[in-house]
């Protein structure tokens, strides 16, 4: 699970790549981007994942928002919001309550999730699943 000294053991390069991601992958602006986040450290915990932000984001077909846009430069707000103390506490708040998940599917697939089973951060963001459903 992650925990404080995990966040804190990210370099601003992890940083930079998490935002990265979350540029492309969240609802910006709401918690859905600390729900990306929390889920993409999750790989990164996980053995069935590369251990590293970068090696996660970037492993083939994982991130359509990596993959189709090479050259995603977030911006210093994302970076310095996610890096933050509050981002860090949202971060594992979200944690928390994505209990490991590590997975999520977009608005176009809302009419999958299981709402007792698939927890979302923004009613017009992600919602988080296990990587075996």
């Amino acid at each position: 699970m992650i925990d404080l000294l995990f966040l804190h053991s990210l370099t601003a390069t992890d940083y930079y790549n998490l935002a990265k991601v979350v540029h492309v992958e969240a609802k910006l602006n709401s918690e859905d981007e600390y729900c990306v986040a929390a889920s993409v450290l999750h790989r990164v915990k996980s053995h069935k994942f590369p251990n590293s932000v970068y090696g996660v984001i970037h492993a083939p077909g994982q991130y359509e928002g990596i993959y189709n846009r090479r050259w995603v430069v977030p911006t210093s707000k994302l970076i310095d919001r996610l890096s933050s103390s509050y981002g860090q506490q949202r971060i594992l708040y979200w944690s928390k309550i994505l209990d490991g998940r590590t997975d999520y599917k977009g608005q176009s697939m809302l009419r999958y999730r299981v709402v007792s089973e698939d927890p979302m951060c923004h009613s017009k963001g992600n919602f988080y699943h296990y990587h075996w459903q």
